[in-house]
């Protein structure tokens, strides 16, 4: 046994008080002598003698008595050998302040509940302890060690945030800062409603070192609807072009939604609107339709009508509507006139380089282009269609029948491309089409045509150990390609494997020919990110059009001055984790300005928790994991003993009431024993 107070064992001391009072009261008697009264001696020696033992029984009971008292003021404990270390330890704390902690239950907001045990946890460790705070937000704080004021005072501060922070993460960043703490122990308190999204079923194996505690705070059950994602049918958005949104809205609960509207907004405006259904715990993915009637940047959401969690019901995004798409055609000694009379229309910008005069600069205000029949790309040009191409933009390669296959394969290699074999010159034909590739989307739809496939007289084979997965357009007989299309990184690539050369093929005369380059041309717009992710994205890339780097986001009365870097002719905009709410933000740096969207995390939408029976079996299979189902006091106290041993206190108190009860119980039968004497 141990004493967490021995001071109190001075006051055995006062110990001394009732055996004094004892020593006291023992008074001699004046013997008085009477003739033939030897049976009355005898009478009173007997009952002299039970008063000693009576008062003697009375000063064990209150020596006892004081003894438990004093004892209990000692606290004495059975101390476990494990935490008997006098080591200085870290305690980690964290606590979830996420939007699921805003939610309810019968003792009222969960977020505020888990301040509370974070303070329990702070109260049950020794002062000489240090401490570590953590919560979504991840802020400076964060990154370093406090004494129990400072802790305490970040636990106080904590507010919800829009963030998310999964518990593997969470250790991940708590063991990275006390790395450098060789000679202390150390523990994590994990305090959340330990939703599955942010607590998968691997996070009970992920530390097997480090010792773990799980205070789970339970909410009442609730539903919720969310609109989780959406995206555009197509990357090119023109004037007057009819545009497919495609939106997925999920309904979190055990009943099913019948009827749930749905509305799309551009530029405040309400363009449609879709009536949902969908089952219980399950979603539903809806398309609608408008039509682009403004240029420049379209601003727009989706809504829904949810009163029991409001941060989901909208999801904000927006594209760039430009007035035509820009085309450039590359060549090595003159261009192919069918191309200039294709891209005539006006809903194309075309324009041709010869490729000794090409400027590599502007290549990123091209949404497509084409390389006709050029023989020996230079590693510049090599160099700079591969940053093109890995920045979004797409390419249509027409090989040159002179092409130098040793330069092609260098040009291959970095656009991630079948290299070419040999050159065939013998007679063949196109023979299959795909009618499912996005190159012929409402090509037989609009116009009623008996096809005729082009005829081939000169083509290069492919090299037949190409893994990376490709997408056939038009195949010869032979089964050997002859336009197929490939994905490298944002961009497209289309490779042709016939020249563009009436001479080598019968392509450029054929009906098929206009449909497939104006559809590869009209969807070879660069795929734009129409919205970021609050806490998850924090980077945001953007052409670099002047040399001022005084950025500003701003959203109404929100500014800030963010981190800027500039590389090649792009910037990054470090937003770290300064916004907190959903929205558009305007990045502006007085010459140059752009609008993007930010949203909430989804993930805390997915209500779905770990049950106390789930995380209780789940815990139990790991030494370093402990569940604590206890609050406040409760917990504090529990934590104490768990750290100190099996606290003794009580026990002496109830020691000292049973003295309390027997003392009385004592006097009462001796004093009723007394009167009867009197009476006989």
């Amino acid at each position: 046994m141990k004493l967490l107070e021995p001071y109190f064992l001075y006051a055995f001391l006062a110990l001394a008080i009732p055996i004094l009072i004892h020593l006291f009261s023992l008074q001699r008697h004046k013997t008085v002598y009477f003739s033939n009264v030897s049976f009355l001696k005898q009478l009173q020696q007997k009952k002299s003698n039970i008063n000693k033992l009576q008062k003697l029984l009375l000063l064990l009971v209150r020596l006892l008595l004081l003894t438990a008292i004093i004892l209990a003021f000692c606290e004495p404990y059975i101390s476990k050998e494990e935490v008997l270390s006098n080591e200085k330890k870290i305690i980690g704390v964290y606590i979830d302040n996420s939007f699921s902690m805003s939610a309810n239950n019968d003792k009222g907001q969960l977020i505020e509940q888990a301040k509370n045990n974070a303070r329990s946890v702070l109260d049950a460790h020794k002062s000489k302890d240090e401490f570590v705070f953590i919560s979504n937000d991840l802020q400076g704080k964060h990154q370093k060690i406090l004494d129990y004021n400072a802790c305490l005072q970040a636990i106080d501060n904590t507010q919800i945030v829009p963030a998310v922070l999964k518990l593997h993460l969470v250790i991940d960043r708590f063991q990275s800062l006390i790395q450098n703490e060789k000679n202390s122990e150390a523990e994590l308190y994990l305090i959340s409603d330990y939703q599955k999204t942010s607590c998968p079923e691997n996070f009970f194996e992920h530390s097997k070192e480090l010792t773990t505690h799980l205070l789970p705070i339970s909410s009442y059950p609730q539903t919720n609807l969310s609109v989780d994602t959406c995206f555009l049918e197509t990357p090119n958005h023109t004037i007057g072009q009819q545009e497919w949104l495609i939106f997925e809205v999920s309904n979190n609960s055990d009943e099913p939604i019948e009827k749930l509207s749905a509305k799309v907004f551009i530029n405040g405006k309400q363009k449609a609107l879709s009536t949902l259904k969908i089952e219980a715990n399950s979603s539903t993915t809806a398309k609608l339709s408008y039509n682009n009637n403004t240029l420049g940047k379209q601003n727009g959401y989706i809504e829904i009508s949810d009163a029991t969690i409001v941060f989901d019901n909208r999801l904000y995004f927006n594209y760039e509507v430009h007035e035509r798409t820009q085309v450039l055609s590359v060549f090595e000694e003159e261009s192919n006139n069918s191309l200039k009379r294709l891209f005539s229309d006006s809903i194309f910008n075309y324009d041709q380089s010869a490729i000794g005069t090409l400027d590599y600069a502007n290549l990123d205000n091209y949404n497509l282009i084409i390389l006709e029949d050029v023989v020996a790309p230079s590693s510049g040009f090599v160099n700079a269609l591969k940053a093109y191409s890995i920045a979004g933009g797409s390419l249509l390669v027409y090989p040159s029948k002179n092409l130098n296959l040793s330069s092609f394969r260098v040009l291959a290699e970095a656009l991630s491309i079948p290299k070419f074999s040999k050159l065939n010159n013998k007679k063949v034909q196109v023979s299959q089409l795909n009618k499912n590739h996005r190159v012929f989307d409402e090509v037989f739809e609009k116009q009623s045509f008996t096809t005729v496939y082009p005829e081939v007289s000169t083509y290069f084979s492919i090299e037949k150990n190409y893994l990376k997965s490709e997408e056939s357009v038009l195949r010869l007989n032979t089964d050997e390609p002859f336009l197929n299309s490939y994905k490298n990184e944002r961009g497209s690539i289309y490779l042709q494997t016939s020249p563009l050369n009436t001479s080598a093929n019968t392509f450029e005369k054929n009906a098929l020919f206009v449909p497939v380059l104006y559809n590869i041309a009209t969807q070879s717009a660069k795929l734009e990110t129409i919205y970021y992710t609050i806490g998850r994205d924090r980077i945001i890339s953007l052409k670099k059009e002047t040399n001022s780097e005084n950025w500003r986001i701003v959203k109404e009365d929100f500014v800030i001055l963010p981190e800027v870097r500039t590389f090649d002719h792009k910037i990054q905009i470090n937003i770290q984790n300064t916004l907190k709410e959903a929205g558009f933000y305007t990045l502006d740096n007085g010459d140059q300005n752009s609008t993007v969207s930010f949203n909430f995390n989804r993930l805390e939408s997915k209500l779905a928790t770990w049950e106390l029976e789930e995380l209780k079996e789940n815990s139990a299979n790991y030494e370093h994991l402990n569940l604590w189902n206890k609050e406040g006091l409760e917990l504090e106290k529990a934590l104490k003993e768990n750290r100190s041993g099996k606290p003794l206190w009580r026990l002496f108190i109830l020691i000292a009431l049973l003295c309390v009860v027997l003392e009385s119980l004592l006097l009462k039968k001796w004093n009723k024993k007394a009167q009867k004497n009197r009476e006989d």
